[in-house]
């Protein structure tokens, strides 16, 4: 249950109505999370330049950019946001079997590749204490470009500040499909 009002379509401030026909555009619905703040027109842009970049302008690959959005939703049991991107990392190829190991138990689980678990324990130790250790960063290092890490940084601030609105505000998973 929400724990404020929404500015559902129509009610949203000014400046938000071209983030909401962007999203409406691109997912066929303005997700909840975005009503919660619709009420201030400079929060929901600054939310829709997050998605915006999130979904369409990283180079990561989707598969490693949810198992990283995944890892931060699992370790702030965010139910809203795992309702999202389970299918969507289903999308991009992880199993039921990976997305359930996803946080701790995937740290070494030979069902990941190196990489995939590098990101996994950067994403849930930046999550949980907000500066991963050097062994965790040395791991992304071996994997992934400069640019990379400064996306993965991005997914993993990006689901956490996302998140800390959703939880906080009461955003509520929407009926209708998403991307």
């Amino acid at each position: 249950m929400p724990r404020t009002t929404c500015a559902h379509e129509g009610q949203e401030a000014p400046q938000a109505t071209p983030v909401y026909q962007n999203l409406k555009k691109g997912f066929g619905m303005v997700p909840n999370v975005v009503k919660l703040v619709g009420h201030s027109g400079p929060v929901t842009q600054a939310l829709g330049g997050v998605l915006d970049a999130y979904f369409n302008k990283l180079s990561l690959t989707p598969r490693v950019r949810e198992i990283a959005y995944l890892t931060v939703a699992r370790a702030n049991e965010c139910a809203y946001c795992q309702g999202h991107h389970v299918p969507m990392g289903k999308a991009a190829g992880l199993t039921d079997a990976q997305i359930a190991l996803i946080g701790p138990q995937g740290f070494e689980n030979p069902a990941f590749n190196e990489a995939e678990r590098a990101v996994i324990r950067f994403a849930y130790q930046t999550t949980q204490v907000v500066k991963a250790d050097d062994q965790a960063l040395e791991a992304l290092k071996r994997n992934f470009s400069p640019k990379e890490i400064a996306e993965l940084a991005f997914v993993v601030a990006a689901g956490n500040f996302i998140q800390r609105i959703g939880k906080n505000l009461g955003a509520e998973l929407e009926t209708a499909p998403t991307r």
